[in-house]
């Protein structure tokens, strides 16, 4: 049963599934030339705030704050130590440290990542985030975004569509904020409490509001493509096209959510269609300014996420998980006490020729035995009995054909490899 805020239980009999979806996202991102780097769960909270609240508002920087999962015993340790809640922060630290000009950083990274959920509740979610650092070009943009759909396309989310905006940038961006703060004060009465405080706060983000009349009123209020400079008008229409020429479906939303407001001009989305809904399974966007905000180092960067636990529920709901070919197994069991030694001198024997085994905890007769080997997936079987290896053999069974026969143990590997060999040809 998944409890709220943890991630579900993945089975032995489904891990499988997790491998393949990671492997089929690092399929793509090694032919973009992406290099994986490895981030630490435990983080420096002070670094870590400094730069998720380095472009917020005071009223912002609160409420983001009290989603860091701090690891504090005591007020002295406060806000010391925090489990990662995402990975943007310390790929600019390292980059930072070693970055020359015109140098460009193509990274990604995956796995646990832990907020406070909307009810203060501790929360555990698995993620990619792949990020693009030294280049400010329309190019290096429209890369990252392509790479996102092409890791859709590859797990056979065919139907996927972009959802883009702009935030603007530092000249135009502050323009829309004075206006739409403005309007929020002029419609207060018009306006619920949450979405007037959460409006206040980031004015960038948008509101999921039930209440119509808030809505009716939000949706009469400034928009940010009204106050877009030239520049960044020039550059949104250029990414339009140049995804449109690549033939990538998209929609356009200037009031995308964002969970952080370093984002400037593209932002975008990785959204699927659901029933009666969508499903957003990932984004991102540019973060230009963040770097010279945190390390004093002007490092333009884009970048994006995909939500893992999501896209595993997707694909198993949608039954894009192909089936992966079984591994040969054998099965070896003793019925005699005295072959103990015997029957771990074959495993080691086995494994020395890279074939996989299960063996026996129990002395079982061989109807029960060869039950638990097809069980087990197993294609050949190995029985070892006192009165046969006084002979020098052991029965072999070839589970796929349902045949067996006694072997004579210096013939077990040669006989074992042909069963394999038929096994392998049949998938």
């Amino acid at each position: 049963m998944k409890q709220k805020g943890l991630p579900p239980i993945i089975s032995p009999d489904d891990s499988w599934k997790w491998k393949y979806l990671i492997s089929r996202m690092e399929e793509v991102l090694g032919l973009f030339n992406y290099k994986e780097i490895r981030l630490p769960v435990l983080q420096d909270s002070i670094l870590l705030t400094k730069g998720i609240t380095a472009l917020l508002e005071p009223e912002e920087e609160k409420h983001i704050n009290g989603q860091l999962l701090s690891l504090a015993q005591t007020e002295e340790t406060a806000a010391k130590i925090c489990l990662r809640p995402e990975g943007t922060i310390n790929i600019i630290h390292y980059v930072a440290a070693g970055h020359s000009q015109n140098r460009i950083h193509r990274i990604f990274y995956h796995g646990p990542m832990f907020r406070r959920d909307s009810g203060n509740r501790p929360a555990e979610f698995y993620q990619l985030g792949v990020e693009l650092l030294g280049s400010d070009s329309i190019l290096s943009e429209n890369e990252v975004i392509s790479l996102g759909m092409k890791i859709c396309d590859q797990l056979g989310l065919k139907d996927a569509w972009l959802e883009i905006g702009s935030f603007g940038c530092n000249a135009c961006r502050p323009k829309y904020i004075k206006a739409m703060r403005q309007y929020l004060r002029e419609q207060q009465a018009n306006i619920c409490e949450s979405c007037y405080q959460a409006l206040n706060r980031n004015p960038l983000q948008s509101s999921e509001c039930l209440d119509q009349s808030c809505i009716l009123t939000l949706r009469q209020g400034p928009r940010i493509q009204e106050h877009l400079c030239s520049k960044c008008k020039a550059n949104f229409l250029r990414v339009k096209q140049i995804q449109a020429n690549l033939g990538n479906n998209y929609k356009v939303n200037h009031n995308l959510i964002k969970n952080y407001a370093y984002y400037n001009e593209t932002v975008f989305n990785f959204v699927l269609p659901a029933t009666g809904r969508t499903e957003i399974i990932g984004g991102g966007g540019r973060y230009d300014y963040l770097s010279n905000q945190i390390t004093k180092k002007q490092i333009p960067a884009v970048g994006f996420y995909f939500n893992l636990d999501l896209l595993y529920e997707i694909l198993q709901r949608r039954h894009l998980f192909h089936d992966q070919a079984q591994p040969f197994k054998v099965y070896v069991c003793s019925q005699s006490k005295e072959t103990e030694i015997i029957l771990l001198q074959t495993v080691q024997e086995l494994y020395q020729k890279g074939i996989s085994t299960v063996i026996s905890s129990d002395q079982a007769d061989t109807e029960t035995e060869t039950s638990l080997a097809l069980k087990n997936g197993c294609q050949a079987m190995v029985v070892l009995k006192s009165e046969n290896l006084r002979e020098g053999k052991v029965l072999l069974k070839n589970l796929m054909k349902d045949k067996q026969s006694y072997v004579l143990l210096s013939e077990l590997l040669p006989e074992i490899s042909l069963i394999r060999k038929t096994a392998l040809r049949a998938t």
